[in-house]
């Protein structure tokens, strides 16, 4: 199973994503085919169904040989939110709004195989429907392969997340945290005071329970310049924007660019 976002990490080199949110298997395959490390596909906010979310998965598998790793943000922390995911083979399950230690409870037992969690077995698309080397190399050596390489990432992005984030990441199959700012600066009563001392603290606070964890911290970031603040904080990757607006932006500077030229 590859999982280049893994690799990279563990090896010590910062990365960067982005959200797909357009809801089309092409943009996909254009996004396989980028210089980004992963992907998102938002499953909370954007129009993706299991059977749609797979389609893109495949589009950009299909082009990129694994180079870009999909992950998939779930609509929600229960087990087939979860399970589903995993099994279309998404290699990191990032789970919105999580409010506790014991909702990151439940999240490992869904995710994760024993002996670190509960998670049903399916001879779905994670393991080639039973055909490949996934399974051939038996059951014990496939659930450690999937707790390692399927990732959990809960979102931080809630007060009760912020005040048990140590607990939360020192707990076994929880893989890292993923800091969404505009919610947890408005769950602190600060609604996008990203300057706020009281938000920078708290994103500092969240970087240091995950280096003591030993695990990864990414943050979503609208800009390049905010996303160089984070990296020099200590997070390991950043998500910066999201596919539609990165194209409508695209396309204004192409405009004004044109515009400039036919002036000159």
């Amino acid at each position: 199973m590859i999982n280049r976002f893994l690799e990279k990490t563990r090896a010590g080199e910062l990365t960067v994503g982005t959200f797909f949110e357009m809801g089309h298997a092409a943009v996909g395959e254009v996004i396989g085919q980028t210089e980004l490390d992963y992907f998102i596909i938002d499953c909370e906010h954007g129009p993706y169904d299991i059977e749609s979310a797979g389609d893109v998965i495949r589009a950009a598998e299909g082009v990129s040989g694994g180079k870009v790793t999909p992950f998939a943000r779930s609509r929600d922390s229960g087990r087939a939110s979860i399970l589903k995911l995993l099994d279309i083979g998404a290699k990191g399950i990032i789970i919105p709004h999580v409010q506790s230690l014991e909702e990151a409870k439940k999240i490992v037992e869904y995710g994760k195989y024993f002996p670190v969690g509960d998670r049903g077995v399916a001879v779905s698309r994670s393991v080639k429907y039973g055909l490949g080397h996934e399974t051939d190399q038996g059951t014990k050596a496939w659930f450690e392969e999937c707790n390692e390489k399927e990732l959990l990432i809960p979102q931080c992005e809630t007060v009760g997340c912020l005040d048990q984030i140590e607990e939360i990441m020192a707990l076994d199959g929880i893989d890292g945290i993923f800091v969404g700012p505009y919610d947890l600066s408005a769950s602190m009563g600060i609604p996008a005071e990203f300057d706020s001392p009281r938000f920078l603290e708290a994103i500092k606070r969240i970087i240091r329970a995950v280096k003591a964890a030993g695990k990864f911290g990414i943050i979503y970031v609208d800009d390049e310049t905010t996303a160089a603040q984070r990296y020099a904080l200590g997070y390991n990757s950043v998500t910066i924007q999201l596919d539609s607006t990165v194209y409508f932006r695209a396309l204004n500077k192409m405009a004004d660019e044109v515009r400039k030229a036919v002036r000159l």
